[in-house]
């Protein structure tokens, strides 16, 4: 996350985020106390509770397999981030819910192992079984958000990172260690060594209750060597803490606090959901808190993006399932722009460089013969029709400036002299041109340094 990719992004694509409601089975303690099994299934996209229906792109029945789950919500996207997209999956729910079960599972046993196990095997058997020209580098790293500071943990010595944003305006955790990684084994093995380091605490809802929002990324970039073409994509996965009312947790002192503080973080992203489901594109509330800093991307950015709601079904929980339900139909009405991010040659950024100049050459020969017939004009010549620059040559010379092109060329009204009105709008377009042509130099010449 310290040293990341600042590669080229080309065809985006707007897809909407995908959100798959998974509900848990009544447990123990919710059977001892009598809470009943509240929710309905009218169909495999619905839950209905208390009578209101939500439809979600999947609901995942209490019966569901460990592997059922991994094959809906994850398997997909393990192409996706190999083919150069960003990923994100995340898992939101009130404590108890079953994120933690979602996301991780029991790590070690086969049935029960989560989402992370799984489609870290899975990344590496399809980097296995790619074209051998492939060349890849897999660096991972793992934080979590406490009491809104940033702790690495894989270095417990970092307790306070900050965000920044690279040269893409893309935000990203500075500092935070990572390690390179050649095996789903060395993994594993990083994993385990920042579970240890998390911040868990006793409360009412949960006995070993997660205390923090925990963020798994994965970056993977690779090279084809015979063609020297580079693809980064990277993988968010996201526990995130308890979203339940403070008064369930039985949280006291410094604990409060922290719940809290979590509560504060949770009503941010529900902000920033908010907004973007809204359509207020003018100020999505990224900076609120650090989590939703680091989810930018994943919420109206470039990433393609699965939200896990985790539910329970109790009577007991009935006003949170709610909420949660509620949350997951605003995140689903809202579209990202995935791009593939290529990280491009020398080769390529002079062939794009040649491109854009013969672009240029154009728009300048079509700029001078505009002047000539503008003076013309100027001078009350009405130019005949056979003399006067077509619309259709100057829309061939660049698709992007054609409505300015467009704009430049006289209607054609034989024997009239144009009017003061209409030459200062072709001076003002021309103008407007010329700025188009100074910016993409300056852009190429940027990127060629």
């Amino acid at each position: 996350m310290g040293d990341h990719p600042e590669g080229e992004v080309i065809d985006s694509d707007d897809v909407s985020i995908k959100v798959i409601c998974r509900v848990r089975p009544l447990n123990a303690s919710e059977e001892r106390a009598g809470s009943k099994f509240v929710a309905k299934f009218p169909s495999d996209e619905s839950i209905s509770i208390g009578g209101k229906v939500y439809i979600f792109d999947k609901v995942l029945k209490p019966n569901v397999t460990q592997e059922q789950v991994y094959n809906e919500v994850a398997r997909p996207i393990v192409k996706d981030v190999l083919s150069g997209y960003n990923g994100t999956i995340f898992a939101y729910g009130q404590t108890s819910s079953g994120k933690t079960h979602t996301m991780e599972g029991v790590l070690d046993d086969g049935d029960k192992r989560g989402i992370i196990p799984r489609i870290v095997g899975d990344i590496f058997t399809y980097i296995y079984n790619m074209d051998e020209n492939l060349e890849f580098h897999i660096k991972v790293a793992y934080f979590e958000i406490y009491m809104d500071k940033i702790r690495d943990l894989l270095d417990v010595s970092k307790t306070n990172l900050s965000v920044h944003e690279d040269k893409n305006r893309v935000p990203y955790v500075k500092g935070a260690t990572e390690r390179f990684v050649s095996s789903p084994e060395e993994v594993m093995e990083v994993i385990d060594e920042g579970k240890a380091n998390r911040h868990v605490a006793v409360t009412n809802m949960n006995e070993h209750s997660s205390r923090s929002h925990s963020v798994f990324l994965i970056n993977v970039k690779q090279e084809n060597v015979e063609s020297q073409k580079k693809l980064s994509g990277k993988l968010y996965l996201v526990d995130l803490a308890g979203s339940e009312k403070v008064s369930k947790t039985g949280a006291e002192g410094a604990v409060l606090d922290e719940a809290k503080n979590i509560n504060k973080s949770l009503s941010a992203l529900g902000n920033v959901i908010s907004a973007l489901a809204d359509g207020n594109k003018t100020h999505i509330p990224y900076r609120d808190s650090k989590m939703t800093r680091i989810l930018q991307e994943s919420l109206g950015g470039n990433a393609r993006t699965t939200v896990v709601i985790c539910s329970s079904p109790a009577s007991y929980n009935e006003s949170e399932t709610k909420s949660t339900l509620q949350f997951g139909q605003r995140a689903k009405t809202i579209k990202n722009s995935v791009m593939v991010n290529e990280e491009l040659t020398a080769e390529e950024w002079k062939r794009r460089y040649e491109k854009e100049r013969d672009k240029n050459a154009k728009l300048k020969g079509i700029i001078e013969r505009m002047e000539l017939e503008l003076a013309r004009w100027r001078q009350g010549d009405a130019v005949p029709s056979e003399e006067q620059m077509a619309a259709h040559d100057a829309l061939t010379a660049s698709s992007s400036t054609h409505n300015l092109t467009a704009a430049l060329v006289p209607p054609v009204v034989s024997g009239l002299a144009v009017t003061d009105d209409e030459r200062t709008k072709w001076e003002i377009e021309k103008q407007k041109l010329y700025q188009i042509m100074d910016d993409k130099d300056d852009e190429i010449n940027s990127n060629c340094q």
